[in-house]
C-alpha cells in the first residue's frame, strides 16, 4: 500500500517484516485500541518526511523514526515481551523516545515514561516492569546513539506482576499536592482526549518549539501525541523552556508556529524584548500545569495562546480555552466530558477520559468507569460557560460559626486588586478571627481599603 493514496491503513495492509525479520502483522486477536493506534502510526510514519523531531544531535524524519521503532519491535520480540508487560522509558526528550514509544504502543505494552534521573531500581520494582530503557544504569537497555535498540541484552523471562494488557500508559501525578501516584490510562482514555482536543487545537503544518517533558501527562498527550499523529515539526528546546537564550535561538532558526508550556516559561518570554515578540508571532499553543495570575492573563490575552486544563487522572484533558481568551486563573470550558461543582466548591469531572484505574502496590486497582473525579481544585463558574481556578481544598478552611473561607482566591484577588501587594496570606489563628499578613513593593492597602 502506498500511505499517500488516500485510504486509511488497516491491520491487512501493514507490512510483512520489519527489521531482523521480525513481523509487524497485527496477532489474529487485537484489540480495537491497539489497532487504532497501528491504523493511525503506520500511513502517518512509514516513508514520510513529517512529522519530524529535531534535537541539537540533528533532525531525525519520520521516515527514520519509524525504521527505529521497527527496530525497537523486532529487538523486543525476540525477547518474548508480551502485550501487557510493562515498559519504563527513561529516556530523555527526543529521537529515541519516540522510537521506543512507538514500538510500545504497536506492541501493546503498557508505557511508563518517567525522568532520566529517577531512580530506576525503585520504579522496576514498583512496577514490576519486563523492560527498562535508559542510557545508563544497571540492568538497563541502553539505546545506539542514534536512538535504536542495541545489538545484544538479555531480558528477565517474566514479569514480577501480572500483565496488564489494557493499560496503555502508566504515568505519575506530579506530587505538589501529596505523594506522587502512578495513574493507569487505556486507549480509550488517550484517545478521548485527542480525538476531543484535536478540532480545537489544529496542529496540521505546526513548527512547535518543544519545551514540556514527555514523561508527564501534559507533555505526552497534549503535545507529543498529537504531533506525530499530525505530521507536526517538534524542535527540542536543550533548556526546556528555562532559558530565553536558548529558545530564542531556536526560533531564529526555524519558523516556530507553537508554544505548549507552563505559565513560568511564559514569564520568562514576556519579560524578554525577543521573547515577547515570538509571543506575538505564535499561531496557537497551550498553556497549563498552574494557574495564570492577572498580569501574564494580561500580556496572554494579545497572543493566540489558549488555557488548557487537566489533571493526570484525567488523562489528562478537562478544559480548553478559546485562543487569546485570558483573565486571571481561567481554567477555560469543558472539553469531551461532563464538569459539576460539588457542594464545597470542589471541581469534578467525568466521562471516557476518567483514568481506568492505579497502580498500587505492585497491581492495578480498577476504578468505576461511570464514576465523578473530584479534581481537589476549587472552582467558580462565570456566565459563558468557563470556569475560574480558586484555590485547592487544601487552602480552603472553615471558621467555628461555621462559614467557609476560600483563603487562596482572596489571596488572589487582594494582590489583583492591590498591585502594590506582592503576597498574600489569610489565616485564622484562633477559628473565629481573621488575620490577613501582606508583604508590599510600595504602600499597603488600609484596612478601609480592603474591607470594600
Amino acid at each position: 500500500m502506498n500511505p499517500s493514496d488516500g485510504r486509511r491503513a488497516t491491520v491487512a495492509d501493514l507490512p510483512a517484516t520489519a527489521g531482523g525479520g521480525a513481523s509487524l502483522a497485527a496477532p489474529d486477536a487485537v484489540s480495537a485500541g491497539l489497532a487504532r493506534w497501528r491504523d493511525a502510526l503506520y500511513p502517518r510514519m512509514r516513508e514520510r518526511p513529517l512529522p519530524l523531531v529535531w534535537t541539537v544531535d540533528g533532525l531525525v524524519p519520520a521516515a527514520t523514526l519509524w525504521t527505529g521503532a521497527r527496530a525497537w519491535t523486532a529487538w523486543l520480540r525476540a525477547r518474548g515481551v508480551a502485550p501487557g508487560e510493562r515498559l519504563v522509558c527513561a529516556l530523555p526528550p527526543g529521537p529515541g523516545f519516540v522510537m521506543v514509544l512507538v514500538a510500545a504502543l504497536w506492541e501493546g505494552l503498557t508505557f511508563a515514561p518517567v525522568p532520566p534521573g529517577a531512580s530506576l531500581d525503585a520504579v522496576r520494582e514498583a512496577l514490576g516492569a519486563r523492560v527498562v530503557v535508559a542510557t545508563a544504569g544497571e540492568g538497563v537497555v541502553a539505546p545506539t546513539p542514534a536512538g535504536t535498540p542495541p545489538d545484544t541484552g538479555t531480558l528477565p523471562p517474566t514479569p514480577t506482576a501480572d500483565p496488564s494488557p489494557d493499560v496503555r500508559f502508566l504515568l505519575q501525578t506530579s506530587g505538589t499536592t501529596g505523594a506522587r501516584r502512578w495513574i493507569a490510562l487505556s486507549d480509550a482514555n488517550v484517545w478521548a482526549v485527542l480525538d476531543s482536543h484535536a478540532p480545537a487545537h489544529p496542529l496540521d503544518g505546526a513548527v512547535i518549539l518543544s519545551v514540556l517533558p514527555w514523561h508527564h501527562a501534559f507533555g505526552l498527550v497534549i503535545e507529543l501525541l498529537p504531533a506525530l499523529l499530525a505530521g507536526a515539526e517538534l524542535l527540542r528546546d536543550p533548556s526546556g523552556g528555562r532559558d530565553v537564550a536558548s529558545m530564542l535561538r531556536l526560533a531564529r532558526e526555524h519558523p516556530v508556529t507553537h508554544l505548549d508550556a507552563v505559565p513560568h516559561t511564559l514569564r520568562l518570554l514576556a519579560a524578554d524584548d525577543g521573547g515577547s515578540g515570538l509571543l506575538d508571532r505564535l499561531q496557537g499553543g497551550v498553556v497549563g500545569g498552574a494557574p495564570v495570575d492577572a498580569a501574564l492573563a494580561a500580556r496572554l490575552a494579545r497572543t493566540r495562546l489558549r488555557v488548557g486544563y487537566g489533571q493526570t487522572e484525567a488523562s489528562p484533558g478537562i478544559a480548553l480555552g478559546d485562543p487569546g481568551a485570558w483573565r486571571a486563573a481561567t481554567l477555560g470550558r469543558p472539553l469531551g466530558c461532563e464538569v459539576r461543582l460539588d457542594d464545597d466548591g470542589v471541581l469534578a469531572f467525568r466521562g471516557p477520559n476518567a483514568c481506568l484505574g492505579e497502580w498500587r502496590d505492585g497491581a492495578l486497582v480498577r476504578l468505576d468507569a461511570e464514576r465523578w473525579v473530584r479534581t481537589g481544585d476549587l472552582a467558580r463558574a462565570e456566565p459563558d460557560g468557563t470556569y475560574t481556578y480558586e484555590g485547592r481544598v487544601a487552602d480552603a478552611f472553615k471558621l467555628a460559626n461555621g462559614r467557609f473561607v476560600a483563603a487562596a482566591a482572596i489571596e488572589r484577588e487582594v494582590r489583583a486588586r492591590f498591585p502594590a501587594v506582592r503576597e498574600a496570606l489569610l489565616s485564622s489563628p484562633d477559628g473565629a478571627s481573621l488575620t490577613l499578613a501582606l508583604t508590599c513593593d510600595g504602600d499597603a492597602p488600609s484596612a478601609a481599603m480592603l474591607a470594600e
